[in-house]
């Protein structure tokens, strides 16, 4: 236990010292940190609720030449992952040096947002409770996606679309969910004018569908929809953390377009966070893996709100609010949640 909350308090307490007044921790800490988070995720060993499940579900993969991998591989079943997945288990560690590719590319992603952000070390302590430890840690598969989406973020907001959808289509290869971004893009970067315009909407999400999902559409829609015994434990609570931030940025919306150029962005995140929160009580499992794409809402209002208020004194009751919540989610997930004995305790593949 005491491994997460030190990923916790590490960037809590930075933000404490006088590295704050420089808006940044100096390259030197952050690369280094970055290498420490990647060292306890990318080497976590039976941490997960799903660490037994990937190690039978791909055990299939020994043995097998690339060539059978290809002609049996179907861009429905997570086929970066599993070429990813076969390259480790026929040539490294097996799922040690799966979780260390994947642990680098979730990082690196969280990373870029939270270096960008005004007060980065409170990006990243929000990123840490749910995202860092709960998501990279046990969903190794769509941590990956939501890695490239949110280094894929940035260049969406500056304009760089076509990069965006291609990181969004690389998280699809690891998930297909992730797909549920595209359109998310298309509306960001494209005013809906006209029929043409929300046509090509549709035809772009459609044919991203047909090209990762519709195989798999039938599993889909059973186990996410029609199968309403399958229940997402704490799926309110967790989607109720996106509609929090999109509440308050909703609140600080004028001051926020007075100083970001990308406020209809997190327009766009906060109207379907806050769509998601009574839709979990007809089908949590659904809209819980769907929340998911929307965490970096999270980072980005809770960082940059600080800012935009002008009383030293409300200023820092904000930041104190904000630190103490997230402080309270990790010590409940921890000590009560459902499925946190996963995760405890904490164990390295180099010192097992």
């Amino acid at each position: 236990m005491i491994t997460y909350w030190l990923m916790f308090l590490v960037p809590l307490l930075s933000g404490l010292s006088p590295w704050k007044a420089k808006g940044a921790l100096p390259n030197f800490q952050w690369f280094f940190y970055s290498f420490i988070l990647i060292f306890i995720v990318g080497f976590r060993h039976e941490v997960g609720g799903d660490w037994f499940t990937y190690i039978e579900n791909y055990e299939r993969l020994i043995g097998v030449p690339f060539t059978g991998l290809l002609s049996g591989a179907s861009f429905a079943n997570s086929f970066g992952f599993e070429v990813l997945h076969w390259f480790s288990m026929n040539y490294l560690n097996g799922i040690y040096a799966t979780n260390l590719i994947c642990a680098t590319i979730v990082i690196v992603g969280m990373m870029r947002i939270c270096r960008n952000m005004p007060v980065p070390w409170i990006a990243l302590s929000v990123a840490t409770p749910y995202f860092l430890i709960v998501v990279s840690m046990g969903y190794t598969r769509q941590a990956v996606a939501i890695g490239f989406i949110m280094w894929g973020i940035l260049d969406l907001v500056n304009g760089k679309q076509i990069r965006f959808y291609f990181l969004v289509l690389m998280g699809a290869l690891f998930h297909k969910t992730a797909i549920i971004m595209l359109p998310v893009g298309f509306l960001y970067a494209n005013s809906i004018r006209n029929i043409k315009d929300l046509i090509l909407l549709l035809l772009l999400f459609g044919m991203a569908f047909m090209a990762f999902m519709l195989d798999r559409f039938e599993f889909l829609l059973y186990h996410y929809v029609t199968n309403t015994q399958l229940d997402s434990s704490g799926a309110f609570i967790r989607v109720l953390m996106n509609v929090s931030a999109a509440v308050t940025f909703l609140f600080f919306r004028k001051k926020w377009v007075k100083k970001y150029d990308d406020t209809s962005l997190w327009m766009i995140f906060s109207i379907i966070s806050i769509i998601m929160l009574p839709l979990t009580f007809v089908s949590s499992t659904t809209v819980d893996r769907f929340a998911l794409y929307f965490i970096p809402l999270q980072l980005l209002v809770f960082s940059r709100v600080p800012v935009l208020i002008e009383d030293i004194y409300q200023r820092t009751l904000f930041v104190l609010v904000v630190l103490l919540v997230y402080t309270g989610v990790l010590y409940i997930w921890l000590n009560f949640g459902s499925y946190s004995s996963h995760w405890l305790p904490y164990q390295n593949y180099l010192f097992k």
